[in-house]
């Protein structure tokens, strides 16, 4: 026992060390179990207080529409809920809980009931998930596995749009080279019109030949003929004191000259005019012809007197001798008038020579000049002629040749669009519903590869040859013939006054200071035609005839398209037209009685918050307004492209329809909601009969008849606009277009309407396989078009219309069946549209949309209920202080309570959030 007494009061000392701390930690464990047990006693009073709040629910919500949502907001229970969250804490009415305030002695500083922003009913994600988990359970299993099935069947609408827009496009090809064949026809028609009357070399020769010489031997002699008498120094040579003599002289000398051709240019002719002018001008200076008639005149008086002096001395020398005869006054008298007569008829034939040839009306000057014109005119207008038809000709050709290779670009397009439409089909074919259309695209397989499509292309490589050559020959001629020229003047080309304007100026230029005489102006006409550039006619290149070439053949008789019976049947592909048209319009009209407007509900609208605005259906679907005449092409055209757009539209429509079977339940889910809960455009009618009242009610048990945009709330939740009737034509025109998709289809599939098409389109186009493929289509489309009318008609009756046409319903021709109902197919009827519409909107980005009207509907049948207000989630804040023991006499040993514990008490901050 010595072994310790060396360390006496050890213990004491170490005691004393850790005896401090240890109280303290101790105290401090004591009080931190404290304060951990009253948090949990606080957030168990909190869950419980949250609780209490989201049991008070809106019970016409929940029970007609299936949303669990606070009957007040948050902050207007905060009373009720602090209240609550009081007597959880301190287990206020609970039984043997005396000592239980003391053990914790837990004291609520301040409470807060929070509105959760975004807990709202009408956010489109809390919204969501309470139709979800309300439709998990509710759905009606056999509908969406219906829906399901029937959307499996409907899956390859784009493979049959793709099929059926292939075959439009070939239609159109195809006719767009009977379009080219037309206005290559018609420039043929004018070329091969040319080219048999057009001369040939040796007649153009010929005429190049004979203009040279006429020009040169002609009009040449006739020009400075012409120009050498306009220019005459008449002279006076032959005077010879008489003029009776030169008057006499004039008229020997004008009786030789002519004013016709060919003599008028010959030297007798005009030397015997040139002694003319001579004899004129001495007649002129003897004091001309009026002197030698007044001489005439003269006589007769002095005859006159002579034989009244004779009267007066008869009768005194009645017995004398008689000298001579030449004293006889009668005898005398007698010679007297014989001169007067002479000179008369002298004077005369003067004057009337004078005016053959050199009066104003005629002259040999104007004969001269009018030879001359008339060679100049016929010439030039035969060479302007053929430089004239070489042109049109040549430019002819080139269009002819641009045609025809446009021709021959088009019937390579159709080789090409076909290829695509086979492409098509073999896929279609590959899913089992090619049909007749398979049988089509063979018989124009074998047209490609073997038939008039490929001998067609072969014979226009020849027939552009010889189009092309045809337009060199003509070029050629016409430059050719513009080289024939006279004084730098083309003869084919300048017009025959401004030649003979030029050639007369040369000619008085040429003469001028010549001598006037025939043999003096032949020296002068050599100079003169020297300006004459005659060129020989040739071409390298030769003239195609075209009139028996087989594709121009082919042409005419693709072109001739006059038919017998045409007529009929003309007007029943017309009328079937019409009746689409008709439909498509009944289906783009607004239905009256539906008289709801949206922006006048009186309450504010949730999807207004969530920014869902409104949208139209694409006018296209229903826009089938083109002229209905099959025998027109624009009409033709027109047809094709507002059925294509149609359907096209459709198609784009269903193309969520693949993603709906994929991942889409949710849509299906929301989808199915808004249906059940709310009523649609045919939910009054089945099958063309009135649904009772007790039927139409919601899957809740609700009528739907109360609600107030009866007959149009589904067509609202799809579409958005404030008119409901707006709403249900947006719905009814996809409807149509889609139905127009669907029986499109058949029509190009079925053999029987393929017979009928085929049949009638022989009859309406002739002998033009270019031509049949697009009114085939055309009539088709007919077809399609009055089976949609009958579609649409039962469909707003409330039938289920077969959504995948077969013989048995196709209800109108040339079956006549029952499109209503059908033992081999399914069918569709306005609900089933509207579900699949409403999950392709869903899926196609509009689901916020969707689901704010939806909480539009509910809004405006509960106008009692805001649902803008409407929580799904509270959260609550709160300050408690619990007793402490230890805490505040540690702090105390601080300096001033520097170590955070200033009074016995110790603050608890709690704050939780709770929804549904």
């Amino acid at each position: 026992m010595k072994i310790f007494y060396k360390n006496n009061g050890a213990i004491s000392v170490f005691l004393s060390l850790i005896l401090l701390p240890v109280l303290v930690f101790g105290g401090m464990t004591v009080d931190a179990s404290r304060i951990y047990m009253s948090k949990v006693v606080i957030s168990d009073a909190g869950e419980m207080a949250m609780n209490a709040g989201l049991a008070q629910y809106n019970e016409k919500l929940h029970d007609e529409y299936g949303f669990l949502v606070m009957d007040q907001s948050p902050e207007d229970m905060e009373e009720d809920l602090e209240a609550f969250f009081n007597g959880s804490l301190n287990g206020t009415g609970i039984p043997d809980t005396e000592d239980y305030n003391k053990i914790l002695d837990l004291l609520t500083k301040s409470f807060d009931a929070i509105d959760v922003p975004g807990s709202e009913i009408y956010r489109t994600e809390v919204e969501k998930q309470q139709i979800l988990e309300y439709m998990k359970y509710r759905a009606p299993v056999c509908i969406a596995e219906l829906l399901t099935q029937k959307l499996d069947q409907l899956r390859d609408t784009k493979k049959m749009t793709e099929a059926m827009e292939a075959q439009m496009e070939f239609s159109e090809a195809m006719e767009e080279c009977q379009d080219e064949f037309e206005k290559a026809k018609e420039t043929l028609d004018a070329l091969d019109r040319i080219v048999t009357t057009f001369p040939d070399t040796a007649g153009i020769r010929k005429e190049l030949s004979d203009t040279e010489k006429d020009y040169k031997e002609v009009a040449a002699k006739c020009l400075l003929m012409r120009e050498a008498i306009q220019n005459y120094d008449h002279r006076s040579n032959h005077q010879s004191g008489d003029l009776k003599e030169m008057a006499e002289r004039f008229i020997d000398s004008a009786k030789k000259v002519s004013l016709s051709a060919p003599d008028i240019y010959q030297e007798k002719n005009f030397n015997s005019y040139i002694e003319c002018l001579d004899y004129k001008k001495a007649v002129e200076d003897l004091g001309g012809i009026q002197k030698l008639s007044e001489q005439g005149q003269d006589s007769e008086e002095e005859m006159d007197s002579e034989t009244g002096a004779d009267s007066e001395e008869r009768s005194d020398s009645e017995n004398a001798d008689v000298s001579g005869a030449g004293d006889n006054p009668s005898e005398n008298a007698a010679a007297s008038e014989e001169d007067r007569r002479e000179l008369e008829e002298i004077t005369e034939k003067y004057k009337a020579e004078t005016e053959r040839l050199m009066g104003n009306s005629a002259s040999y000057s104007n004969a001269l000049l009018e030879t001359a014109k008339q060679i100049v005119s016929a010439h030039s207008e035969t060479l302007q002629s053929y430089r004239s038809t070489a042109e049109t000709a040549a430019q002819t050709a080139k269009v002819a040749s641009r045609q025809l290779k446009e021709v021959e670009k088009k019937l390579k397009n159709a080789a090409d669009t076909f290829s695509k439409w086979d492409d098509k089909t073999e896929k279609l074919k590959a899913v089992g519903k090619a049909g007749q259309m398979e049988d089509n695209v063979k018989e124009y397989r074998d047209f490609f590869s073997n038939g008039e499509g490929k001998s067609n292309l072969q014979k226009l490589e020849k027939l552009m040859s010889k189009v092309e050559e045809d337009e060199k020959y003509f070029s050629e001629w016409k430059s050719v013939l513009k080289k024939e020229q006279f004084f730098r003047q083309s003869i084919a080309e300048v017009s025959s006054a401004s030649q003979l304007s030029t050639y007369m100026r040369e000619a008085k230029t040429a003469v001028s200071g010549a001598e006037v005489r025939y043999a003096s102006l032949e020296q002068v006409r050599k100079d003169y035609i020297a300006n004459y550039d005659h060129i020989e006619a040739s071409n390298s290149y030769s003239l195609r005839l075209i009139g028996n070439d087989p594709f121009y053949i082919k042409l005419q008789e693709y072109c001739n398209k006059e038919t017998k019976d045409s007529q009929q049947n003309q007007d029943e592909a017309n009328q079937r037209l019409e009746e689409g048209k008709a439909a498509s319009e009944e289906a783009n009209k607004e239905d009256a009685d539906l008289t709801y407007n949206w922006n006048q509900a009186g309450v504010t609208l949730p999807s207004a918050m969530v920014g869902a605005g409104g949208r139209d259906a694409d006018g296209k679907l229903t826009d089938l307004d083109a002229s209905s005449d099959v025998n027109n092409s624009s009409a033709r055209k027109g047809t094709i492209q507002k059925f294509k757009n149609s359907i096209s539209e459709a198609n784009s429509f269903l193309e969520k329809l693949e993603q709906i079977l994929k991942s889409g339940i949710e849509k299906l889910y929301i989808a199915e909601y808004a249906m059940q809960m709310f009523s649609y455009y045919t939910v009054d009618k089945e099958n063309g009969q009135t649904r009772p009242d007790s039927d139409i009610i919601s899957l809740s048990g609700y009528s739907l008849k109360e609600h107030e945009a009866y007959r149009a709330e589904c067509e609202y939740i799809l579409w958005g606009k404030p008119e409901s009737r707006k709403n249900v034509k947006n719905t009814v025109m996809v409807i149509f277009g889609i139905r127009l998709l669907f029986n499109s289809f058949f029509a190009f599939t079925d053999s029987e309407i393929d017979g009928t098409a085929k049949a009638a389109a022989t009859a309406i186009t002739g002998a033009a396989p270019y031509l049949k493929p697009i009114v085939e289509v055309v009539i088709k489309l007919g077809f399609a078009g009055v089976e949609t009318a009958s579609d649409i008609s039962k469909i707003r009756q409330g039938y289920g219309v077969a959504a995948i046409k077969n013989k048995n319903t196709w209800a109108t021709f040339p079956h006549f069946g029952s499109n209503t109902k059908d033992t081999e197919t399914f069918t569709l009827d306005y609900s089933e549209y509207m579900r699949i519409f409403l999950c392709i909107s869903l899926l196609g980005g509009n689901e916020a949309a969707v689901l704010g009207r939806i909480a539009d509907c509910i809004q405006v049948n509960t106008p009692d209920t805001d649902l803008l207000t409407s929580y799904t989630m509270l959260s609550i804040q709160a300050e408690v202080s619990s007793r402490t023991t230890f805490m505040r006499k540690i702090s105390e040993l601080g300096e001033g309570g520097a170590w955070g514990f200033p009074d016995d008490r110790y603050t608890i901050s709690y704050q939780s959030i709770l929804g549904y």
